[in-house]
């Protein structure tokens, strides 16, 4: 027979005083939490993560401009890259952070040409972290390629999420599990719903982070945090990141219009904005339409349309300004 739970009373609870929520990153990663972090293939979801753990260990005082308060021991699972590649990314990630003579604070799996990819990696990874000190963050990259359950399934999730939670009670460590999104309209604003596995990965998550990409600008992503229990200032704010290939590196540029990055104009739109005056009028835009071959009440459409997607603003009747997002 079980033991019953141990229980207590409203009234001392109600005085029982918690400390303050403590964070990895300010505002963003939490200590001693399970967070996700999503995206499409190609997006930068490991070059990310590679660079929060690089961060943390290498003493920086920020990282894609939030603030970190102190050192910290991370535990990089690499279950994507050959040796060769993982050092490639490893050398030009430190050295764009110049962090790279201060890096005894990120550990990772020495993996062979298998890689242990698709494999149920779980027992290997409780065991290392058992065999070592405390790690502040333990980073799994990814999901998908760390097991041979079937994430999409909930019942073997559960069994994974066991797994997950197992690790992290080892010394209490954070969590912070790369993640993929399921196919999708590009049109899509990011949302939980788009994240690869059963709804139990999401609900048992204290915080999710996302990224996407621009319609707009081929260089640009952005990230967006969807879920925090820890209720974060920046949920679900829209962050703007440009990436630097010769680095690998991201750089947060905080505005990002969601509506404007993720609508699409044809080119004969492009070709209309590119040729109009910062300012500009109705009529003026009227005629270049015309000059299309199109008519005058595609004209107006056009206008509500491209108004409505956040590409100009209408600042008097019939006056209207190019907007620069």
């Amino acid at each position: 027979m079980s033991d019953g739970f141990k229980l207590g009373n409203g009234k001392d609870f109600y005085h029982q005083q918690f400390p303050e929520t403590k964070y990895l990153v300010d505002g963003f990663l939490e200590c001693k939490t399970f967070s996700i972090l999503s995206g499409e293939t190609g997006i930068g979801k490991s070059l990310i993560a590679h660079q929060i753990g690089i961060a943390l260990s290498g003493g920086l005082d920020e990282i894609l401009g939030f603030s970190i308060s102190k050192k910290r021991r991370v535990l990089y699972f690499n279950f994507e890259l050959s040796m060769q590649e993982f050092n490639k990314r490893h050398k030009l990630i430190a050295n764009g952070l110049g962090c790279m003579d201060d890096l005894e604070k990120f550990q990772f799996n020495i993996v062979g040409k298998g890689r242990g990819i698709f494999q149920d990696n779980w027992g290997r990874i409780k065991e290392t972290v058992k065999e070592n000190d405390r790690f502040d963050l333990i980073i799994v990259d990814n999901l998908y390629a760390s097991t041979n359950g079937d994430d999409e399934k909930n019942f073997q999730l559960k069994l994974i999420l066991h797994d997950i939670f197992d690790v992290a009670g080892i010394h209490d460590s954070g969590i912070l599990i790369v993640n993929h999104h399921r196919k999708h309209p590009e049109e899509d604003p990011l949302s939980i719903n788009m994240i690869r596995g059963g709804s139990n990965l999401v609900n048992a998550a204290h915080s999710v982070i996302q990224l996407g990409r621009s319609l707009q600008d081929k260089e640009m992503r952005y990230l967006k945090v969807t879920k925090s229990r820890g209720a974060s200032e920046y949920l679900l704010k829209p962050l703007g990141l440009m990436f630097d290939d010769t680095t690998l590196l991201f750089e947060n540029t905080w505005d990002f219009d969601e509506t404007y990055h993720l609508s699409r104009t044809n080119n004969i739109q492009d070709n209309i904005l590119y040729n109009l005056p910062d300012q500009f009028s109705s009529k003026e835009f009227v005629k270049e339409v015309a000059s299309n071959g199109l008519n005058t009440k595609t004209s107006y459409n056009w206008l509500k349309d491209l108004k409505e997607k956040g590409h100009i603003d209408k600042i008097a009747h019939g006056r209207y300004v190019k907007k620069s997002n």
